[in-house]
């Protein structure tokens, strides 16, 4: 294929420095080979800037999907030597900044579908779902995109406390709402009386519940 600077911005919006080598389609999969340009890094335990490559290899990513297609990025990334004599990092792999983090097999606009999803439809349908949106994944990694939000140091001051089953007619727990909000709090293993009345003591702040 020709030029292919014109399809960078379009694959990798928020990646500074990438260059697009190859774009190919194998098996209905547009596979996307790509490198960083970037010419110097800073190590993330002590900020020294350094250019001395010590290796490279491969990884890939699932990407946006393109033309109902799926999309995946065969990226180059590079092993770095530290400078600093210091410091106790020898060598540090870079990470495209808007495209790359540690272990990720997903860019970062294909984890955010995933966990839309995931809040929507859960396991088991949202893995079917991703299947028709081309951006296949399974069930413990959809799941996986979820993270719990952190729980207030204090109680909202209208607090709402229902029950709800784990598992129905076995295993029961307690949601914590603030009512003016209309936002979940925090999640109790049970719903006794003890277990909510050591929460509102560690929580102090509600007026009405």
């Amino acid at each position: 294929m020709g030029d292919l600077s014109a399809l960078e911005d379009a694959l990798f919006p928020n990646a500074a420095g990438m260059v697009l080598d190859r774009l190919t389609e194998v098996d209905g999969v547009v596979v996307a080979e790509a490198h960083s340009a970037v010419l110097e890094l800073r190590c993330p335990s002590c900020a020294t800037p350094s250019r001395r490559v010590h290796s490279r290899y491969g990884r890939r990513l699932a990407e946006y999907p393109a033309g109902g297609r799926r999309v995946v990025v065969k990226l180059e990334v590079r092993r770095f030597f530290c400078n600093a004599p210091a410091c106790g990092r020898r060598t540090f792999v870079e990470q495209v900044e808007g495209l790359t983090t540690r272990y990720a097999r997903a860019g970062p606009s294909v984890k955010a579908l995933w966990r839309s999803v995931a809040l929507v439809a859960g396991g088991r349908p949202g893995t079917r779902l991703c299947n028709s949106l081309a951006v296949p994944t399974g069930g413990a990694r959809l799941l996986g995109q979820l993270h719990a939000p952190e729980v207030p140091a204090r109680s909202p001051r209208v607090l709402g406390v229902d029950d709800f089953a784990f598992r129905r007619s076995r295993t029961y727990g307690t949601i914590l709402v603030d009512v003016e909000r209309s936002t979940p709090v925090d999640l109790l293993a049970d719903r006794t009386s003890e277990a909510l009345a050591a929460w509102l003591t560690a929580h102090p702040g509600a007026e009405i519940v």
